[in-house]
């Protein structure tokens, strides 16, 4: 049976990118068939790999009690139901290092299928329409369903991952396939991407860049790396400079664009309440209360959000939410740190740009991203405690 929900683990990894419709329903059937599988202190397990998340959760869970739209709050819980979702399906296996590479392997293989089928069906509606924008943003993104800032998110960490691979050579993947997909992967960035994901690569390509500047050893792997990640970060200033995303109207747009600060400022003056915020099901209605009697009201007619992790859960629960997630991210940042495992601290640090920037928990596409990264990492290390350091040699 643990043989069963590895295999179901792997295809439902691999639909992350692919479907969202097909990934949840085969989300709620491993959580209920983990729960069938017999394992040596599974609660115990579970607990250590998930007590972080659990917190969130409780502090949500309060949160429904002041709440006054209850429905709304429901239905937050129910989009962060993966997180714990996928903490049962990790406590019933054990991860090691050849499943922890199959797994993210899984989503890379997803990603690609996703990639070509965007392509596929942006050159299909460029063909009838001959209008650029299909292969742009949320044209681009519209046949598999998926916003485009988290399609942006995988493709950041699928090209991390790589070229993580080409650099220490962990896994047994030629160089030139390797190389060609993150070069086609990077490619879909551009068109999908916005300055959040720009920053976040920029981050991965100067560690690439600075790691092999100051290794005493260097290898053509590590050569290679370097070169194409000076090559990846040139051509995305490049673009970022002249701003080559195309909009309806034919004016240079980044469509990854808002009023941020406006924003960030209004969803802390609109809290009335620091310690307990607004509720978990009524920081959508107070936020639009406020931006319509501030004269803001293009914000409130598209019923944005506060466009920040961090102040979106200060705004909903207060300084409750804002520790309980500063606790769910940096904790595995933090092991990642301790453990010296470079691909978890790149991965992790990126998390934390997305937060300044996106409500990345607001979407069962978010969620489930950092659902799936947490609980691969965090079980990994608990697996691989009794090892001085993860570190590649």
């Amino acid at each position: 049976m643990k043989k069963i929900l590895v295999w179901l683990l792997f295809a439902f990894i691999f639909l992350i990118p692919v479907s969202q419709f097909l990934s949840v329903r085969l989300l709620m059937a491993m959580a209920i068939f983990s729960l069938l599988i017999k394992h040596t202190d599974k609660l115990l397990q579970f607990l250590k790999n998930s007590w972080d998340i659990i917190i969130y959760q409780f502090v949500l869970a309060i949160g429904l009690i002041y709440s006054e739209d209850i429905n709304a709050g429901w239905r937050v819980m129910e989009t962060s139901f993966s997180l714990i979702a996928l903490s049962i399906v990790f406590s019933a296996i054990n991860l090691d290092k050849k499943k922890f590479h199959g797994i993210i392997l899984s989503f890379v293989l997803g990603l690609l299928v996703a990639c070509f089928i965007c392509l596929i069906f942006a050159s299909v509606s460029y063909y009838q329409s001959h209008q650029p924008d299909s292969f742009f943003f949320y044209q681009f993104t519209e046949v598999i369903n998926l916003q485009p800032t988290y399609f942006a998110y995988y493709l950041c960490f699928a090209i991390s991952f790589m070229l993580y691979n080409l650099y220490y050579d962990e896994l047994d993947l030629d160089i030139k396939v390797t190389t060609l997909i993150i070069l086609f992967l990077f490619a879909i960035l551009m068109l999908t991407g916005g300055r959040t994901a720009y920053i976040s690569m920029l981050f991965v390509f100067s560690f690439f860049i600075l790691k092999f500047f100051s290794d005493e050893t260097s290898n053509s792997r590590k050569k290679l790396s370097s070169g194409i990640s000076v090559l990846l970060l040139l051509l995305m200033l490049a673009v970022n400079y002249f701003d080559f995303n195309i909009s309806p109207g034919g004016v240079s747009n980044n469509n990854d664009y808002w009023e941020r600060i406006t924003l960030w400022e209004s969803a802390i003056v609109a809290n009335p309440d620091f310690l307990l915020g607004v509720g978990t099901g009524d920081y959508k209605t107070v936020l639009n209360d406020y931006f319509s009697s501030h004269n803001l009201t293009e914000y409130a007619n598209e019923s944005l959000n506060s466009h920040n992790q961090f102040i979106h859960s200060f705004f909903s629960n207060g300084l409750m939410g804002l520790f309980s997630l500063i606790m769910l991210l940096s904790r595995p940042l933090y092991l990642s740190v301790r453990s010296q495992n470079v691909l978890g601290i790149l991965v992790f640090f990126s998390f934390l740009i997305y937060g300044v920037t996106e409500v990345f928990l607001g979407r069962y596409q978010g969620v489930v991203f950092f659902a799936f990264l947490h609980q691969l990492f965090i079980p990994y290390y608990n697996t691989l405690r009794s090892t001085a350091s993860l570190k590649p040699s």
